[in-house]
């Protein structure tokens, strides 16, 4: 069996006190305990907007121009933190202490936009992991993901991002299984399965499942079905996209000895969407993709597979490997 080195070495968990942030925490707690002493740090982040400043507004005098040089707007600030943010970390610390988490723990505060302070510390840190709760559903009951995780997520670089899904998986113990790891034969995909791969290992005392998933893409098969594509010939294809696909990271399974512990599925459909019921058809606990495509300006969005199976999916963590 080939041990492959532990991602999760140094991890940030943006914490506000939400029901989301608090099934991140868990999350994180049972990722920390497998990895052992491969985990070098947690540190917890709390960063603070403008809330505040609205809510104290009128107990500065706006004529003065450098109101953060004042002592009165420094004494509200101050017993803010004290009274509300300290606290809270200190609350966030002692629930991990309690999931059994004895790695080290440091506390941060932030001020300004929630997104861009969360993706400034994590990229100016080096963390190899974000792990962040999402919150929010539209009128029309599908999930969306907050201003704050889509900056994230469209300009993470470098580290694995974990979006907690509503649900934890039905084993607390081994809240990772079922993992579906979906693979298209671009890098990010196979370091997807690399870090899935890692997880089994981790928990392997669990017998956690993993199922290694390629669909093709019927938007490709499109034109040779126009054209009159034979039940052979469309046979030929999808056993070609078995052995260029499949076949990579049934390899990786094999040199990571999970013989036995995973099953491969090849399905044809729109990608986000056969992945999205899949998914949800098979109860995964966690998906683990890789992310690609970068808007030519400031990296706007993410690859519009990620992006659609995130805003299909409810229940399961997603995690998206970021290169």
């Amino acid at each position: 069996m080939k041990n492959i080195s532990y991602p999760l070495t140094r991890i940030l968990i943006p914490f506000d006190g939400s029901p989301a942030a608090r099934l991140a925490m868990e999350l994180s707690s049972s990722l920390v305990r497998a990895g052992g002493e491969a985990v070098q740090n947690l540190t917890l982040l709390r960063v603070i907007g403008g809330g505040y400043l609205s809510r104290h507004i009128q107990n500065v005098d706006l004529r003065v121009t450098h109101m953060d040089q004042l002592k009165e707007w420094q004494r509200i600030r101050n017993r803010y933190l004290d009274e509300e943010i300290y606290p809270l970390l200190a609350e966030a610390e002692q629930i991990l202490r309690d999931l059994g988490v004895t790695t080290s723990i440091a506390r941060r505060v932030a001020e300004g936009k929630i997104g861009k302070e969360i993706i400034r510390l994590a990229m100016d840190e080096g963390f190899s992991a974000i792990i962040m709760g999402r919150r929010g559903l539209s009128t029309v009951k599908e999930l969306l993901l907050g201003s704050a995780t889509q900056k994230v997520l469209a300009q993470a670089q470098g580290m694995t991002v974990y979006v907690v899904g509503q649900k934890l998986g039905l084993d607390p113990n081994c809240p990772i299984s079922p993992i579906l790891v979906p693979i298209d034969g671009s890098e990010p995909s196979m370091e997807a399965l690399r870090q899935a791969a890692t997880l089994v290992q981790a928990f392997q005392s669990f017998k956690p499942r993993l199922t290694l998933l390629h669909v093709v893409d019927l938007a490709v098969l499109g034109p040779r079905i126009s054209e009159g594509i034979t039940p052979s010939q469309l046979t030929e294809l999808l056993e070609k996209h078995e052995q260029e696909f499949l076949k990579e990271g049934r390899e990786v399974l094999r040199e990571a000895g999970l013989n036995g512990l995973w099953e491969e599925k090849l399905l044809t459909g729109n990608p986000p969407q056969a992945i999205a019921q899949e998914a949800e058809a098979g109860q995964y606990a966690l998906i683990m993709m890789g992310k690609k495509g970068r808007s030519a300006l400031e990296k706007l969005f993410m690859g519009s597979v990620a992006s659609g199976v995130l805003h299909r999916v409810s229940h399961p963590t997603v995690a998206l490997v970021c290169r």
